[in-house]
This record gives C-alpha cells, sequence and structure tokens, in this order.
C-alpha cells in the first residue's frame, strides 16, 4: 500500500503543473499621439494630447485542488488514498479593466485520474477579482465556493457550450476544440472546476 501511496503522489504533484492556456487578444500598454499638418504646415495643427493605456501585463493560470467530500484544500504533495474524488480548480485573475476574450484552458490528465463523467465541468466568472495579483488562500476559497454551484456543461464538443472532455483532457475554449468561445470578464476571476478519483 505505501507504494501505491507514493506512486500516487508522485503523479499527483506532476499533474498539478499540466495545464496549458492560450489567451487570444492582451493587450500592451502604450502611449498613443496624433500628429497632423495643414497645407504641409505641421506648425498649424498642434499635436494631440497622449493618450496612455495600460495592461495587466501576463495573465497567469493557478490550479488548485480540493476534497470532495468536504471542500478541504490540499497541496500538489498531499498523499491520498486511491479511491479518492479530488476536485481540481483552474483559474485566471483578470485584474484589467477589459474584457479578454477568447480564453483556452487544457488540462490534461494522467492515467492515475478519472474523470468524473458525464458532464462534470463548470466554469465560473461571477466572482470579483483578487485584491492582488496572487490570491489568498481565503479569496481561492470563496472562487471555489462559487464555482462548485455553478451547472456543468456538457462533455461533447459542440457550439452550445464552452467545454468538452475529449481522450483524457478537460477543454475550455475553442483554440483545440470547436466549443463555444470563451471570454474572461473585467475584473472577475475566471475558473473551472471538474472532478477526478484518484486512482
Amino acid at each position: 500500500m505505501k507504494r501505491q501511496y507514493e506512486k500516487t503522489t508522485q503523479y499527483f504533484a506532476a499533474l498539478m503543473l499540466g495545464v496549458l492556456l492560450t489567451l487570444g487578444s492582451v493587450a500592451q500598454a502604450a502611449n498613443n499621439q496624433g500628429f497632423g499638418d495643414v497645407a504641409g504646415d505641421t506648425n498649424a495643427l498642434g499635436n494631440s494630447n497622449i493618450f496612455v493605456l495600460n495592461s495587466s501585463g501576463v495573465l497567469t493560470l493557478v490550479k488548485t485542488a480540493w476534497l470532495t467530500a468536504d471542500g478541504t484544500p490540499i497541496t500538489s504533495t498531499t498523499t491520498v488514498p486511491a479511491g479518492t474524488q479530488v476536485d481540481f480548480m483552474i483559474y485566471v485573475n483578470n485584474k484589467s479593466d477589459l474584457q479578454i476574450d477568447d480564453v483556452t484552458i487544457r488540462d490534461t490528465l494522467d492515467l492515475l485520474f478519472s474523470y468524473n463523467a458525464p458532464d462534470d465541468i463548470r466554469v465560473d466568472n461571477a466572482v470579483v477579482e483578487c485584491a492582488l495579483t496572487a490570491c489568498t488562500v481565503i479569496e481561492q476559497q470563496a472562487i471555489y465556493d462559487a464555482a462548485i454551484l455553478v451547472g456543468a456543461g456538457t462533455d461533447a464538443v459542440s457550439g452550445v457550450d464552452s467545454v468538452s472532455y475529449t481522450g483524457t483532457s478537460v477543454n475550455v475554449g475553442n483554440a483545440n476544440e470547436a466549443n463555444a468561445q470563451q471570454n474572461a470578464a473585467a475584473n472577475s476571476v475566471l475558473a473551472v472546476v471538474f472532478t477526478v478519483t484518484v486512482q
């Protein structure tokens, strides 16, 4: 049994890193100013004001895990018995004042994790952004508590919703599969939750 626990721990730690994020349009900071002239005379038409736009920089995916039975958070090095159900939550903290269009998330599960089929992928984008770039444990709990209450999408690839389960991959967005487009609302957290059983 000890060997099984050690093996489970090893794969549990590895899976926590196996998530990919792709984004559509993420603006970079820029100063903009208009210039002109009248009949070739640049002194006859003054320059416009300088307009400054700031972006939130690179967005980061964060993956957390929770015991399905009671919602207790667990770390990537936790050892759990085979048969334990675990909720994985992946989230993006969008502190930008603008919506981020066309977000895609993919999580390919290791063979020691069995997806809780059918139709168990939930997406929530209603929680307000975290105070800082990195969310606190309390903020993560609020994100998780909200996401698990959301109705699950369908596992099938379709334009009906933004989620699907193909092969061994949980998919959100349409870059990898023909799902509906997934956006991340401004000043909010986009969270994905799904349940697996440890083999």
